[in-house]
Formats: C-alpha cells, structure tokens, sequence
C-alpha cells in the first residue's frame, strides 16, 4: 500500500512538472510572439516615415500670361538623378555609354514626337571639375563646335536653379534655340541642353522649367 502511494505521489509529481513546464513555454512563445509584432509595427511605422517621392503631382505653368495645371510623372534614373516631368508631352530615352550617361526627354506635343525639341541631361563619365565639362562644351572640338552651334550669352551663377554653375545660351541658324546648364550637385558634375524650335518656345519654355525645377541630383 505504501508503495502504491509512493507511486501515486511520483506520477502526480511528474504530471505537475509536466503542467508546468508547459505553462512556462506557452509563456515564453507568447512573449516571442508579442516582440515580433511590436518589431512589426515598428519597422512599419520607420517604413511610413520615410516616405518615397509620389509617382504623380500637379504642377503649375505660366502659358501666354495665364497660369495652367498640368500632371506630371516622377522620372527616376538610379543613382543619377529624379525629376518630374509632363508625361503626356514627352517621351523618355535613356543611354549609358563608355564617355557618358544621359537621359533625354523628347517633345511629343500631341502625339508628335519632333527630335529637334528635347531637354538632356548629360553626366560625362571621365570629368573631374566643371572646367573638364566646360572644355567638353566649348573647346576647340566640343560639343558646339560639332553642333554648329553659336554662343548667344554667357551668365555665370544663374540663380534660377539651385544645382546650376554656369548658363551659356545658343542657336543654329535661325530656327533652333537653347541653352546649356553646367551643374555641380553632391559630387556630380553635369550639364543639361534644351534645344527646340523658335515657334515651340510659348509651349515648350515652361515644360522645359517644370522639369529643371523639379530635378533632384542623388549624391
């Protein structure tokens, strides 16, 4: 009998071991469990805080003296550079060779893509100092000597963007004008060329400034 009960009181033993052994687990997975979610909640409200750029927004341009809305489209080249851009009225071609990177953004006015009205931006791979672009731009063999381009005015710290050094106006004949911005941003060195049509100006000089305004140079 004494046995019997030695037995009896064994088993009870193990059984509330058992029980409790149980209880502390469920306690510490339900612990784990409540981390997990506060961590989870966490790196959501990190996520939310760091909000990217939107895809699309509403700018504001001045046509003929009466201000127009127009929607714009967020233009992302990585590591490069983002704007926003009229994505109605241009289309968007991007190329990455030995000398250089550039994207540029082609006037589509009415489903009319014309190659003589677009706005470039250009990151030379080999320039070290804005005098490199410089001399890529003006030298001897540059850009406007190949283009056939002639310097109309020169204005150094325009103001009218943040990230521009230096504005040299240009034109070809008498049809084509533009301008080419040299740029210094977050260790980038650049420049960007508008180039269009005497008669696109009213309609393109404000399409063209939405885009400058809006670009952001990624250090």
């Amino acid at each position: 009998m004494t046995a019997s009960l030695s037995l009896i009181k064994l088993i009870s033993v193990a059984v509330l071991l058992i029980n409790v052994t149980a209880c502390n687990s469920n306690s510490q997975q339900q612990a784990t469990s409540e981390k997990q979610v506060i961590t989870e909640n966490q790196t959501v409200v990190t996520d939310s805080q760091a909000s990217p750029k939107p895809a699309q927004k509403t700018g504001k341009m001045l046509i003929e003296g009466e201000e127009t809305e127009i929607e714009l489209k967020l233009y992302e080249q990585p590591k490069l550079f983002n704007t926003y851009f009229p994505s109605e009225d241009f289309l968007v071609e991007s190329k990455t060779s030995e000398p250089q990177k550039e994207v540029k953004f082609i006037a589509n006015f009415g489903g009319v893509k014309n190659e003589n009205a677009y706005i470039q931006i250009v990151f030379p791979q080999s320039v070290k100092s804005v005098a490199d672009v410089k001399k890529l731009i003006t030298g001897k063999n540059g850009l406007m000597a190949d283009k056939k381009w002639q310097i109309v005015t020169t204005k150094v710290n325009d103001k009218r963007y943040f990230w521009a050094l230096e504005k040299i106006g240009f034109s070809k004949n008498p049809d084509i004008i533009g301008d080419i911005y040299i740029g210094d941003k977050n260790g980038k060195i650049f420049y960007v060329i508008t180039h269009f049509p005497i008669e696109y100006a009213d309609g393109f000089s404000p399409r063209e400034d939405l885009i400058l305004q809006n670009l952001e140079i990624i250090g």
